[in-house]
């Protein structure tokens, strides 16, 4: 790839004549057409003819035909030479790298000579900070990133006959993109642009059922590691595409992309369908099959007879369990939004458990629950601290400091990374358990059964079960809870 840049003689190309040879942002220092002590440069005698010839071919102001730019680059390139004495080469085509593997990004003058003497500066959108740079004889660190710190190095073997390759170890998702490899020799500088592809392969698609929906049965397929974003397609046994459901993306925090997608089957006929995963870069793709039974819906029926005869003891199909609940409708709590960022202080037990209560974002349309069986959704998103569950209260109402120390929460806890089970009062915490949850959930369903003293949670996107407050001694009038906040309890609760 012929892509080169020389700060000699460009203002006889005119700025708005030649912004085709520009890049986004390339233009932040010094323009082309001044040197880098910021004077304008003027065209020699020699150089008058080229540069008439270049407006004779712009065909009207501001645009060369199309036709014309590959040849008038490469002439721009080779014309500049001689007045520098170098031009830079980069490779015609992207280098492409496994994740985690190191790359070797070429770069090589032309003519073939020494580049010791010259400056050379790897960088990506502006000139500082840069990946790497090269002065006097060694790297420099001063003007380094520091991401590519300890992880790259020039190949300085072959800086004696003008090549320079930077070596990049262990790629990440963040090192994909357009590199620059930028030589500078006095008042002459010259550069190439190099682009890495960083190729992520993820995890074999996870293929299960899920249960009834829409007269069919529900498939989700679900992988993670994949960069870049990946494309996902559902085939039947012939091959043919079939229509997803839903699909959904997201990156995690090394900027791997996770994948779901569902699909509705409503053929019972297709014996088994297959999802598959491909790398949009490489071409590489990963894929996962799934039987289906032959008698599809026969099965589905036994399946959710026999979850209906004990369905309590069953920690799946969190959909069917709505059947043997009523729905809930909640609405957020305007009056508190305000409240979420919030600090907590030190205060006392009162004080504090009023801010606990009073935080609540769930609204009830009634005045609690004292008997039944509910169930509510609430949407969570990538929030990174939060509470969820229940809280219960007596039903007689007493003084607000002795009604407010009766409170008492059953809930599931996130902050950060870490999740935790707690049931809490403003004494403080009876009953604390550690969960291990390895993806956040996105949507959570809450089930409390008064009668049994139980509260059950479950994820949405995936069906699985998160936790279960069992024998939770519930009394008093339930209300659901949630807040963008963690628990927190002075030392002397």
């Amino acid at each position: 790839m012929l892509t080169t840049r020389t700060t000699r003689c460009k203002l006889c190309l005119e700025p708005d004549r030649v912004g085709v040879l520009r890049r986004p942002g390339a233009w932040s220092r010094n323009p082309p057409w001044l040197n880098l002590d910021g004077e304008k440069n003027t065209c020699g005698d020699v150089q008058r003819a080229p540069c008439s010839a270049l407006k004779k071919m712009a065909g009207f102001p501001g645009l060369f035909p199309a036709s014309v730019l590959p040849a008038l680059l490469l002439w721009v390139s080779m014309w500049g030479s001689p007045a520098s004495g170098f031009s830079v080469m980069g490779p015609a085509q992207p280098i492409k790298v496994p994740l985690g593997a190191d790359a070797t990004l070429p770069c090589q003058l032309s003519p073939e000579q020494s580049a010791a003497h010259m400056q050379i500066r790897w960088y990506r959108a502006q000139l500082s900070p840069a990946v790497l740079v090269y002065q006097n004889g060694q790297e420099q660190d001063e003007e380094q990133m520091l991401e590519y710190r300890g992880r790259t190095e020039l190949a300085e073997d072959s800086i004696g006959r003008g090549a320079v390759a930077l070596l990049i170890q262990h790629v990440r998702a963040s090192d994909d993109g357009q590199y620059w490899c930028h030589f500078n020799d006095g008042h002459i500088s010259q550069e190439a642009a190099v682009e890495l592809h960083v190729i992520g392969l993820g995890s074999a698609p996870h293929v299960r059922m899920m249960g009834p929906e829409d007269n069919g049965i529900q498939v989700l397929c679900s992988s993670g590691g994949w960069f870049p974003k990946p494309r996902v397609q559902w085939r039947d046994m012939a091959g043919g595409k079939l229509l997803s459901l839903y699909e959904s993306q997201s990156q995690d925090g090394d900027g791997l992309f996770h994948v779901e997608s569902s699909l509705v089957v409503k053929d019972s006929s297709l014996g088994n369908v297959t999802c598959s995963i491909q790398n949009p870069v490489s071409g590489q793709e990963k894929a996962s099959a799934i039987f289906l039974p032959g008698k599809l819906e026969e099965d589905l029926e036994q399946r959710k007879a026999l979850y209906n005869k004990d369905w309590k003891k069953a920690l799946i199909y969190p959909d069917w369990r709505k059947e043997q609940f009523e729905h809930v409708p909640v609405s957020v709590n305007h009056e508190n939004v305000h409240q979420n960022n919030s600090d907590f202080t030190k205060e006392t037990q009162a004080v504090l458990c009023n801010k606990q209560g009073g935080g609540n974002l769930l609204k009830l349309d009634q005045k609690g629950f004292t008997k039944g069986r509910y169930y509510w959704e609430v949407d969570l998103e990538d929030t990174d601290e939060w509470t969820l569950g229940i809280y219960d209260e007596p039903t007689e109402k007493s003084e607000l400091p002795n009604n407010l120390r009766e409170m008492k929460f059953n809930v599931l806890e996130k902050k950060g990374c870490e999740y935790r089970a707690l049931t809490c009062s403003c004494q403080g915490i009876s009953k604390e358990e550690s969960l291990l949850i390895e993806k956040c959930p996105q949507k959570i369903v809450i089930f409390l059964d008064y009668e049994d003293s139980n509260i059950s949670f479950y994820n949405m996107i995936d069906g699985t079960h998160v936790f279960s407050f069992n024998q939770a001694h519930i009394s008093g009038s339930v209300y659901p809870y949630f807040k963008l906040k963690s628990m927190e309890f002075s030392p002397s609760a």
